[in-house]
């Protein structure tokens, strides 16, 4: 014969007491000093009172396409004067144009595509 399993045991924390700090809740009364709504409401005439709200939109021009053309002229002209020296040979030609087309495509891609407008 088997002997029987004894009771289960059930664990559990005993009741803590704690000290209460705290007013109840509902208890408070509500003062003007720490409405949030009335704060900002205070903040906001005084904005509108000191003239925070006008807003003036003015044009602001852009001078990406100045520096474009101020970059893309004196780099191909000066791509253009490295290879003039060696303009008999079709090597020395066939690079230097193909650094006017190089330098030209990136930066038209960086100017235009990858910098936001300044």
């Amino acid at each position: 014969m088997e002997p029987e399993d004894p009771p289960r045991k059930y664990y559990t924390t005993k009741p803590r007491e704690f000290d209460r700090v705290n007013a109840a809740p509902g208890t408070l009364a509500k003062s003007d000093e720490h409405d949030i709504h009335a704060l900002l409401r205070q903040n906001r005439a005084v904005e509108k009172s000191a003239g925070l709200n006008e807003v003036e939109i003015k044009r602001v021009t852009s001078r990406r396409k100045r520096d474009y053309w101020l970059l893309l002229v004196p780099g191909n002209l000066l791509v253009a004067v490295l290879t003039w020296p060696g303009r008999g040979n079709p090597f020395v030609l066939v690079c230097g144009l193909s650094g006017m087309v190089a330098l030209s495509l990136g930066l038209t891609w960086i100017m235009w595509f990858v910098m936001s407008d300044y």
